[in-house]
């Protein structure tokens, strides 16, 4: 058996905010914090070797879990009793967990094998890695394979990109997006004068992933790994070679900011929390979001008056809005000290088909929003605080105000908003002329739109929004889909229109809306419908009504809309529908 694997570590926090005895504490990680810490993820502390490294002190815990195998009763509806594949019914795992300190610098590490990486993410820094590889890698350097990022803008939350050939940072910079993980060659110089690696034990490049954890894909033993650990810590104190993401992130010396900007976003969660109608958009998301999006159930705990609730999902969260239900149901009028003590100290874990936990975190930590705060904006992605700078904010504002303005809306006259919420207003065209009305109706899970329209040339599906706030993300999203699929639909002869038809005519809703919606939807036979759409140009609208007081406009006010989310995503919509090839208008609803 080889002594050599492939190792990835971590660089631990130097401190942890705990509740103790229903008050949040800041405890200092070190040893006794961690051995209790991974006691209760039953880990049991191991000897050691003495004397392994004269620069670290070194500690390893380790964790034997048997649990049912849960497929074992679906194969006994299919195999015999005495076939092999029925004679064991219970899995084992065993993880590791080896802890270094370095008794100069005070600084702490974990490198971990099997699921041990679960244990250690409440404890880690977010972007140890990440940090390593900037202070490695040169903007120009054509060594990216694979990245997975984070995007400001738009719908999609997360992508993973595979390069064909060498891309570079340069080459794969895209507006709004961070960086969660980059995978890049190193080549044998770089393994041999920056990590230490042996000259005659290099025969050929290897990749570097970086993440919050950082790894070589490369077979090292241990003694490898204490060097290749003693190396980065000696790195992370040099300034970076270049920056991996644009946007400039809050740095976690200070402190003050970082404290204020939580308390702002925090206080705005608590009033939504006090008047649903009151949204505030924090989406939800683990750092890793392909198992996170993936994931066959969830649950979320937390604590209400010292007694410990889960609840759980078929799937995993997505907004804010799903967890402030969960605390409203249980107490609608906790005090806010109270209620941002049970989002601080939540926790949300995601499990696979069998029940095994894919990610687990605390709830905080899965929050995705934008504030603004003296005058910035400030994103909250995984964890960590980002600034967008006045040139990054200059330019989403310019590129913003051009495509409005070319693609400001010239159909038929819309109403004024006078008064009510979105389905108001859109229950409002069943008495129009040339208007449907398909608000709240959603085949295969798709809003085609809010209202539909249509004049001589065009056939107009309405997307109706109140507020150009970071609810625009959602919106945005929506619109993507729906155009994606009325784009696919008129090239396979409309069914899901015909579809979308009947499921009006055919829903048995008691509310007046979904009476009126099916009585004023039977003035048009589902031909005529159909053949409106067919014989006229596609195009999506996305009508606003902005609700602040000062009057302003979309095309040449633009720079006094705070959202910079909602500008990020209407930019990737315009573009997103473009390279669609599907006409795409924005209108801003008179009040």
């Amino acid at each position: 058996m080889s002594d050599k694997i492939q190792s990835n570590f971590y660089l631990l926090k130097d401190t942890i905010k705990v509740l103790r005895k229903s008050k949040v504490l800041v405890e200092t990680i070190d040893f006794k914090f961690l051995h209790t810490h991974l006691k209760k993820h039953d880990f049991k502390e191991q000897k050691v070797i003495p004397n392994l490294s004269s620069t670290y002190e070194i500690k390893v815990y380790f964790k034997k879990t048997i649990n049912p195998i849960k497929w074992k009763g679906f194969m006994n509806t299919i195999v015999q009793k005495d076939e092999e594949i029925l004679k064991n019914n219970k899995s084992i795992s065993e993880s590791y967990v080896i802890l270094f300190h370095n008794t100069k610098s005070k600084k702490y590490f974990a490198s971990t094998g099997g699921f041990a990486h679960v244990a250690i993410q409440d404890v880690a820094t977010n972007d140890f890695g990440l940090e390593i590889l900037s202070r490695v890698l040169k903007a120009e350097d054509k060594n990216l394979r694979s990245s997975k990022e984070r995007n400001l803008t738009g719908g999609i939350q997360g992508a993973i990109k595979f390069f064909r050939n060498d891309y570079n940072l340069y080459e794969n910079e895209s507006f709004g997006n961070i960086y969660n993980e980059l995978n890049a060659s190193i080549n044998k110089d770089q393994l041999n004068k920056i990590f230490g690696f042996s000259k005659a034990d290099l025969k050929s490049d290897s990749l570097c992933i970086a993440k919050n954890s950082f790894s070589i894909k490369k077979s090292i033993s241990f003694i490898e790994l204490l060097n290749l650990i003693e190396k980065c810590e000696k790195l992370i104190n040099l300034p970076p070679v270049v920056e991996i993401n644009s946007v400039e992130k809050v740095n976690k010396s200070n402190s003050i900011l970082i404290n204020d900007l939580w308390e702002e976003l925090l206080k705005k969660t608590y009033s939504n929390y006090q008047d649903p109608t009151n949204f505030f958009s924090v989406e939800i998301a683990h750092k890793d979001f392909e198992k996170y999006y993936y994931a066959n159930s969830a649950s979320l705990t937390f604590s209400i008056k010292q007694k410990k609730r889960i609840s759980p999902f078929e799937e995993a969260i997505k907004q804010i809005q799903t967890i402030l239900d969960e605390i409203r149901n249980i107490d609608s009028s906790l005090p806010y000290d109270k209620f941002k003590t049970v989002l601080t100290n939540g926790l949300i874990e995601t499990f696979d088909a069998n029940g095994d936990t894919l990610t687990r975190d605390t709830l905080t930590n899965h929050f995705c929003s934008e504030i603004t705060y003296d005058g910035k904006s400030y994103f909250l992605i995984e964890r960590d605080w980002y600034v967008i700078g006045k040139t990054f904010i200059d330019n989403i504002n310019e590129q913003s105000e051009h495509f409005i303005t070319i693609n400001k809306y010239t159909g038929p006259t819309m109403d004024k908003w006078t008064s009510g919420s979105e389905n108001d207003y859109n229950k409002s065209y069943f008495t129009k002329p040339e208007s449907l009305v398909f608000d709240k109706f959603t085949p295969l899970n798709i809003e085609a739109c809010d209202i539909f329209r249509w004049d001589q040339t065009n056939a107009y599906f309405f997307h109706i929004k109140k507020g150009f706030d970071n609810s625009m993300r959602d919106l945005c999203s929506q619109v993507l889909i729906a155009a994606r699929k009325v784009k696919e639909d008129s090239k396979n002869n409309f069914i899901y229109l015909e579809n979308l038809y009947d499921t009006v005519i055919n829903n048995n809703g008691t509310s007046a809306y979904s009476i009126d919606a099916k009585k004023h939807l039977k003035k048009i036979s589902k031909k005529d419908f159909i053949n409106i759409v067919r014989n006229r140009n596609i195009v999506f609208v996305l009508a606003v009504l902005d609700t602040a007081s000062n009057a302003r406009k979309l095309e040449t006010d633009i720079v006094n809309f705070d959202s910079n989310i909602a500008k990020f995503s209407l930019n990737e919509l315009s573009k997103n529908l473009r390279n669609l090839e599907v006409d795409f208008k924005i209108l801003q609803l008179e009040k």
